[in-house]
């Protein structure tokens, strides 16, 4: 049951779904230890999405148009949380100023002429990837995709230094264990993954790879170029992973022979 609680806390947290009350999911004390939970999060994010899909698919929409639905819901599922951290983390980063000054952009409220490039042109490649999948291969992305991002994160918060004094994702940083919980987030998706793989569905370990391993490098570099991580890069990781992953997917599996 505890865990049943703490996964709730971390749907109400990061999606726009009020499984819990607002004073709750959003005081320090419920935040601690979430981090792990986050790729069961994008499982069930996932699972949601895979539902609107065949629901879509059940009233004979067109694939286009089924796609840009699909990434509307997408956005509006995490209530844009992690879209306002790449649109942030944009307008420090490439500011090209010092790590200083890129932190002060990075907590200005207003969206600049980056955060907005950033933000459509991730959207775009969204949209776009999914218009490039076929139905088959579109339903395992929108199911492995946004937990292995989230597993990202999860591998963000826990392995980098967080760098602001304060702030959510300070609590979510000092609460995450190295690396107990990179390897515990990673249990059910990797299961799930093997089983589709035995049942010879192998796109799923391959979109999982190139996911993982896209949130993993933009890791590396966002903390490379801050000395360390904060909310917003944690929410970076996530959108360029899961685009990366989307777009890689759509590269790679007409050559792999497995799309």
């Amino acid at each position: 049951m505890r865990i049943i609680r703490r996964l709730a806390l971390a749907i109400a947290y990061v999606t726009c779904l009020p499984m819990v009350p607002p004073t709750i999911a959003q005081s320090e004390e419920s935040l601690q230890g979430l981090a792990k939970y986050l790729p069961l999060v994008g499982l069930l994010l996932g699972a949601w999405l895979v539902t609107l899909d065949l629901l879509l698919g059940c009233l004979h929409a067109r694939h286009m148009l089924c796609c840009a639905l699909l990434t509307i819901a997408w956005l509006i599922l995490t209530n844009g949380l992690h879209f306002d951290g790449l649109m942030d983390t944009a307008d420090g980063i490439f500011s090209h100023q010092s790590r200083e000054r890129m932190l002060e952009i990075m907590q200005d409220p207003r969206v600049g002429n980056f955060g907005v490039l950033a933000g459509v042109t991730v959207l775009l490649l969204k949209f776009v990837a999914l218009t490039s999948l076929p139905i088959p291969d579109q339903l395992f992305a929108l199911m492995f995709v946004p937990a292995w991002s989230r597993w990202a994160e999860t591998f963000a918060i826990s392995t980098f230094p967080y760098i602001k004094p304060q702030g959510k994702g300070k609590i979510w940083h000092d609460s995450t264990k190295h690396p107990q919980d990179i390897l515990l987030s990673g249990l059910v998706p990797s299961i799930l993954v093997a089983t589709a793989c035995a049942l010879g569905f192998w796109q799923a370990a391959l979109m999982s790879l190139l996911t993982a391993v896209s949130g993993v490098l933009a890791a590396f570099w966002l903390s490379n170029k801050l000395g360390g991580q904060t909310g917003d890069t944690y929410g970076s990781v996530v959108e360029f992973s899961e685009a990366c992953g989307l777009v890689c997917s759509a590269l790679v599996l007409p050559m792999s022979g497995l799309g």
